[in-house]
């Protein structure tokens, strides 16, 4: 899975550790794995399990079952699904360039992590479909993370091009996926519970890969299917903490949403909710869950820490600390990056190289953060690995890594001396892992 495991070993057995750890969490939140967990036929009878969450559902009640998806994992989501549910037909919007034995539901490659044509296509499919969908329908909405891009339609009167650079903006300034989905789902025809107005009345369960932090319904791919608990003045909130309320098209369409020429998306208590059912069969937990139960079997204690957040050279000082204290631990969550460089990396491998400062000297000491995707940014690393010799090395190819680090070029300075991380597209997403293992000061 790490497709450059040996090179990265370097006959250290802290390594090796710590990259099967990786490849054991990969495998942990593969989506078929978590689909056959969770989605079960019994006498008839479509049982969904989710954690302590038990429900059933007679499928005899159903015209027809149908199927819809969209993000990163939702083309194995799919594959899954057919091999278990008499699928009629459906839409799913697949990561561009990957490919799936679907044979049921029509497949649309979609671009991530910007929208592009092919989610406005696949979007646009989506929703006229969902104009056939009736009462007797049960629909299975496959969601999972990068979904807020692969599911793209901008509001009436604002182009995706438009809508695309508003969304890069909050990006590189910072703003986390909270504060990004709210501005999506007011610029959208179908986030923010819109898609689920479009299938009511029908029956819908929504099968879910959560990649946010808390596991908020309505951030994940930005809630087409649940209740938003966000506003129009949230979203300007939002564009004026960031210096983007600019006069531009999508500040115009919140100010006459604002004024209420625009309906609101639909809220918690609305009548189309009655009958969605909402099951996260995966998450960040899962994931941590594993790593940490993998490295307790070759005897090693962790502490786990639990939604991580805020600026990404932030964390990765702070995680650096507790090595320096000798204290081991499996953390998870999502990180921020400001970009002020033209460097390549991403928020895991900006972590990595912040922690590497910090534990630059420190002896019996490993970090790694990695994506769970695959993909780190604008990079083709998912994340990297890193030890208290890894500044040292940098500077002895004459590279220095506070340069690197300002320049947001973190992927090139560890593509040099050999520390990324290289497992291409994992096709699920469940947030962001970062490992740390240290020699106990006790």
């Amino acid at each position: 899975m790490i497709r450059n495991k040996e090179d990265l070993i370097k006959g250290e057995l802290a390594r090796e550790i710590i990259l099967n750890v990786i490849e054991s969490t990969l495998l942990s939140v593969q989506p078929d794995r978590l689909i056959r967990k969770s989605v079960l036929l019994e006498d008839g009878k479509l049982v969904i399990k989710a954690g302590r969450r038990r429900k059933t559902f007679r499928l005899g009640e159903f015209r027809k079952i149908r199927l819809l998806g969209w993000g990163k994992a939702s083309g194995l989501m799919a594959e899954s699904i057919e091999r278990i549910l008499p699928i009629e037909d459906g839409f799913v919007n697949i990561l561009k360039g990957t490919h799936f034995n679907v044979k049921k539901a029509k497949l649309q490659e979609a671009e991530h992590p910007i929208a592009g044509r092919g989610s406005f296509e696949g979007t646009r499919r989506i929703l006229d479909y969902a104009e056939r969908i009736d009462e007797g329908d049960l629909v299975i909405c496959l969601i999972s993370g990068g979904g807020s891009a692969l599911l793209s339609q901008p509001i009436e009167s604002l182009t995706l091009e438009e809508k695309q650079q508003t969304i890069d903006k909050l990006m590189k300034a910072g703003a986390d996926i909270n504060e990004l989905n709210a501005v999506r789902k007011h610029l959208s025809q179908i986030k923010g519970g819109r898609l689920a107005r479009k299938l009511y009345p029908a029956t819908v369960i929504n099968l879910i890969l959560s990649d946010v932090v808390g596991d908020r319904l309505d951030v994940i791919s930005s809630g087409p299917t649940v209740p938003d608990h966000t506003t129009f003045a949230d979203s300007k909130r939002i564009l004026v903490k960031y210096g983007l309320w600019d006069g531009s098209a999508a500040c115009r369409i919140i100010e006459k949403e604002m004024e209420g020429l625009v309906e609101e998306t639909p809220k918690k208590g609305d009548p189309i909710f009655k009958k969605v059912h909402s099951f996260i069969i995966g998450s960040n937990e899962t994931a941590l869950l594993a790593a940490s139960r993998y490295l307790n079997l070759n005897g090693i204690r962790t502490r786990i820490i639990r939604n991580v957040q805020g600026d990404a050279r932030e964390v990765g000082g702070r995680l650096a600390k507790m090595l320096k204290e000798g204290r081991s631990f499996v953390a998870g969550g999502e990180t921020t990056v400001k970009v002020k460089g033209r460097g390549q990396g991403g928020r895991n491998q900006e972590v990595a190289l912040s922690c590497a400062i910090g534990i630059n000297g420190i002896k019996d000491v490993i970090f790694t953060s990695f994506g769970t995707d695959g993909i780190d940014g604008n990079s083709p690393a998912d994340g990297a690995i890193v030890d208290g010799f890894t500044i040292q090395k940098g500077r002895e190819l004459e590279m220095n890594a506070i340069e690197f680090q300002k320049n947001n070029d973190s992927y090139n300075f560890f593509k040099v001396i050999g520390s990324c991380i290289m497992t291409g597209p994992t096709r699920t997403n469940v947030n962001d892992v970062m490992i740390g293992l240290a020699k106990s000061k006790k």
